[in-house]
């Protein structure tokens, strides 16, 4: 990763911009990628730098055979001890989760491998997801002991619905790829080794739409999704704004002229 475009936590978190595409990585095989505190708030610190770059699109990945296991193991056994420091970095985690959430960007989580906890509340933090085959799913707070958080339970219950959210969070049980995509937890499944390919073709993709579009589009999703970020009139105005933007003016002008419209 360059040094201009990439921020780090023992080299465990960095990005990379590409033409328009961060590229925010999560590096920490011999743990499954299991994040610290440490690792949550370089994340957020990345979203920072990303948001401020001239990104239109994010993609989010781990490791071959890892998205993410979660909670470092080691520094939760540190922390039950220190209820202050146990409450600071929940508050990081939320923070990130909901900077993840709320990014104008269009995201996607490119997950191959273990995405469970709070990696599989990055997950589903972002617009799209694609699993491989070998993916697998859960979240096990019931098992801790402990209770979801309402933004994390509504991200949950937005993806996959009330009753399979409540499956999901009272059993903590395991999903395996296919059930997920059933679930609709996944937006494509494939093969192990496709899944760089069908990230590439989802960004061309999208990359051929209005980034102001897709950005107005998810204050409008937020908004019906309960962020109470976004109320009512923020989401009108995204939707009145668009009328006047330079991208509906060159959008229109490609469709009667039957030629791709050159975004800005």
């Amino acid at each position: 990763m360059s040094s201009d475009n990439a921020s780090s936590s023992g080299e465990v978190i960095g990005w990379q911009l590409d033409g328009g595409v961060a590229r925010l990585a999560i590096a920490r095989a011999a743990k499954r990628n299991a994040l610290a505190t440490v690792h949550w708030a370089a994340l957020e610190s990345c979203l920072d730098q990303i948001h401020a770059s001239t990104a239109t699109l994010l993609v989010l990945e781990g490791v071959p055979g890892a998205f993410s296991a979660g909670a470092d193991i080691d520094e939760l056994g540190r922390l039950l001890g220190e209820p202050d420091a146990f409450a600071a970095s929940n508050a990081q985690v939320q923070r990130t989760q909901l900077a993840l959430q709320r990014s104008p960007l269009t995201t996607i989580a490119a997950i191959d491998g273990a995405c469970v906890g709070g990696g599989l509340g990055l997950a589903l933090a972002c617009d799209f997801r694609i699993g491989t085959a070998r993916s697998r799913f859960a979240l096990s707070p019931a098992k801790l002991g402990l209770v979801y958080s309402p933004e994390d339970s509504r991200r949950l219950a937005n993806t996959v619905g009330l009753a399979r959210a409540r499956e999901m969070l009272l059993t903590g049980r395991l999903l395996d790829a296919p059930t997920a995509l059933h679930w609709g937890l996944l937006n494509r499944l494939v093969a192990d080794d496709e899944l760089a390919a069908v990230v590439a073709t989802m960004v061309a993709e999208l990359q051929q739409t209005s980034a102001s579009a897709r950005a107005g589009i998810k204050q409008v999703l937020a908004y019906l999704g309960g962020d109470d970020h976004v109320d009512h009139a923020a989401a009108t105005a995204a939707f009145n704004d668009a009328f006047s933007s330079a991208d509906f003016a060159e959008g229109a002008s490609a469709f009667l002229a039957k030629r791709p419209p050159q975004f800005q």
